[in-house]
């Protein structure tokens, strides 16, 4: 299922989106202040925000994209805004790292097309588990808001793990995968050491399976 946030001060019109998608399977949350925006960001994944600019609090919309580009580059962002119709604030929203701005008013099946649009190019690069996020793409762990770095092996063995949550995953295969075909079982498990130090307090492990080979789960 597919989970939009939507960013809007007008409650009328964020009903109407949220009803329209919820009809449609999504699961949709609806929030109108920038504080509230960026909390909820940091407790859940959501596949893309509609970000109106002016907001209820002291953190409008463009700091609230702000905020999450600095976490996470790939996340959809659409900004809805009739705040302005100058090319200036459109400018500076591509700037930020939106994908869209549409400028109100706008219908909701406008809104629809350019969100079918982006899920049929977003690629699987980030995983949510129950405590942390991991985003293979900027290679981090984020975990209350703290970000932990891996380095380019770790995420591309993290990344195999998490693709195949719970399932035993052979040596042979994570190494296939990272190495092309070498099999460097000491530097596989140099990698698998120093990531169970990483993902420790995230609620996640890495469990050897004997003879056989590793699984990611939960603690």
């Amino acid at each position: 299922m597919k989970r939009i946030l939507i960013v809007e001060n007008n409650q009328d019109f964020a009903y109407a989106i949220q009803w329209h998608f919820q009809q449609k399977g999504f699961q949709v949350e609806s929030i109108s202040s920038g504080e509230k925006a960026i909390e909820l960001y940091q407790n859940c994944l959501f596949d893309v925000i509609l970000l109106d600019i002016n907001l209820d609090g002291e953190i409008d919309g463009k700091e609230v994209a702000r905020f999450i580009r600095n976490i996470d580059k790939q996340i959809p962002i659409i900004f809805m805004s009739g705040e302005s119709k100058s090319p200036k604030d459109v400018v500076e929203g591509f700037e930020i790292g939106c994908n869209f701005f549409l400028k109100k008013p706008v219908s909701i099946e406008e809104i629809e097309v350019h969100i079918n649009a982006l899920q049929k190019t977003k690629s699987k690069s980030v995983y949510e588990f129950k405590q942390c996020i991991f985003n293979a793409d900027e290679q981090i762990l984020i975990a209350n808001g703290n970000n932990e770095n891996l380095s380019e092996k770790e995420t591309q063995v993290l990344r195999y793990l998490a693709e195949n949550f719970f399932k035993i995953v052979p040596l042979a295969d994570i190494s296939e995968e990272v190495w092309d075909d070498a099999f460097m079982e000491e530097s596989l498990r140099n990698i698998i050491s120093s990531l169970r130090k990483k993902i420790n307090d995230k609620g996640l492990k890495i469990t050897t399976i004997k003879s056989k080979g590793y699984r990611l789960e939960y603690l």
